[in-house]
């Protein structure tokens, strides 16, 4: 080293005589578009000469630091803390970086320090340029669960992002300035754009998938619909993202879904239980159409043979009494239905028949209640004919030998009328088949013509 030139490569050289009395003009001006789209550029050169001159362009900020007031780490006033300075451009500024200008003086002071300055200071340059269209896009899929078929489902989503650093609010600049400097660019001379693209696609990967999961859920949105809300999920997205953004010094100023598509296996499964649930929908309309229709015809029916529901209903209650020989119910149906059929019929024979009935069933109701309250056992059909309660499952009369025999039911109203009887005792209507007066023979309903010898039926 000697007194008018350094051998520190990381000092600006200045020839001549002159040259000991320079001092350095640190500015950045990229000399093609790779330069151009620099993030951050660290001024190749460092330890300037006091009274150097630091031009900032417009749409960059410049940051200065130097350890001029340098001292312990330890110290509560923060007296060890570098000299950081940001300047917003355009603008030139003079700096006073502790160095003397004077080249033999600075030398002979750089001798004493190992040939480097004890001041040792540094320029920073960051490009405020809006970094628009920065791409994004998941390498994993995202799970998220379909509310509408409660089914996972697996989704790649694919958008843009941009971004910039603050430089219009001086109050934010020189925070967001260090932020993104410590956080994010680091130590290195030249940090590109692809390289902080890159940065914050992997912090967007960090938050988008749970949040995007998470608004599909609550939104209740089924995968099959999500193409219709990617604006929304854009905007709540960009909300959210805003304050990671924040902590790397960075302002979002656009974030956006281009698409989130399913996989295609899920998308046909999920459209395949859709195909399956409307026609399980489908088939059980048409069960309840055809219900429908049936119910119609047989209402039809009653109202054309002159009975509703609850006439039919009574008549199956009753045959179902009628039919079982061994209970209570049976003697008594027997009883009261072979007496009592006749209040339906028209004349002085319904009249006769219904008192008969009455007075019949006036007379067995407190016989049955003596046996059942005397005998202590389990009661059986009541006779008709004398009225005594006989055992369970008995067929003839204990007391006066008559046979219980089942009456025969009418079809149109229910009645049960006593065994022989040929028309209904309650409404008159033919209890057996007509039969030829020809040849006997036994006719179907509504024929006119004997099927045996062919006589016309009137």
């Amino acid at each position: 080293m000697s007194l008018f030139h350094s051998d520190n490569e990381k000092e600006e050289k200045h020839s001549g005589i002159l040259g000991a009395f320079s001092v350095d003009n640190i500015k950045w001006e990229p000399g093609n578009d790779e330069d151009a789209s620099l993030v951050s550029f660290r001024y190749p050169y460092e330890d300037f000469p006091n009274g150097s001159y630091l031009q900032v362009a417009q749409s960059q900020i410049a940051v200065f630091t130097n350890n001029m007031g340098a001292g312990s780490s330890t110290d509560a006033t923060g007296a060890g803390d570098s000299q950081v300075s940001v300047f917003v451009g355009p603008c030139k500024i003079k700096l006073d970086t502790g160095d003397s200008r004077f080249a033999p003086f600075r030398n002979a002071a750089h001798s004493l320090t190992g040939g480097s300055s004890a001041f040792h200071s540094v320029v920073y340059f960051i490009n405020t340029n809006y970094m628009n269209e920065l791409r994004w896009g998941t390498t994993e899929p995202i799970i998220v669960q379909d509310p509408e078929e409660d089914v996972n489902v697996h989704v790649r989503a694919f958008g843009l992002f941009g971004a910039h650093i603050e430089q219009n609010d001086s109050s934010l600049v020189p925070i967001q300035v260090r932020k993104f400097l410590v956080k994010v660019v680091g130590t290195r001379d030249r940090y590109t754009r692809e390289e902080l693209t890159s940065f914050m696609r992997a912090k967007i990967l960090e938050y988008v998938p749970d949040l995007l999961a998470k608004a599909i859920v609550d939104q209740e949105v089924s995968v099959l619909k999500i193409a219709t809300h990617l604006s929304d999920f854009s905007s709540q997205m960009q909300g959210k993202l805003v304050n990671y953004f924040d902590e790397f010094g960075l302002t979002l100023d656009n974030f956006s879904f281009n698409s989130i598509k399913p996989f295609e296996e899920d998308l046909a499964a999920i459209n395949e239980m859709k195909i399956q649930r409307k026609r399980s929908i489908l088939e059980a309309q048409g069960n309840a159409a055809q219900m429908d229709i049936e119910s119609e015809a047989l209402a039809r029916k009653r109202a054309r043979e002159g009975y509703n529901y609850q006439q039919e209903r009574g008549m199956d209650v009753m045959e179902s009494a009628a039919g079982n020989e061994g209970s209570a119910a049976s003697g008594l149906m027997g009883a009261g239905m072979g007496l009592g059929m006749g209040v339906g019929m028209g004349g002085a024979f319904g009249a006769g028949f219904s008192n008969l009935a009455n007075q019949t069933m006036g007379a067995v109701a407190p016989m049955v209640g003596t046996a059942s309250a005397s005998a202590g056992m389990q009661n059986g059909p009541v006779c008709p004919s004398c009225g005594n309660v006989n055992p369970m499952g008995a067929k003839f009369c204990l007391e006066c030998g008559q046979k219980f025999e089942q009456g025969v039911a009418c079809l149109a109203c229910g009645h049960l009328n006593p065994v022989g009887a040929k028309f209904c005792l309650e409404c008159g209507n033919r209890l057996t088949s007509p039969r030829c007066p020809s040849c006997g023979a036994e006719l179907p309903e509504g024929t006119k013509f004997c099927p045996n010898c062919g006589t016309k039926i009137q």
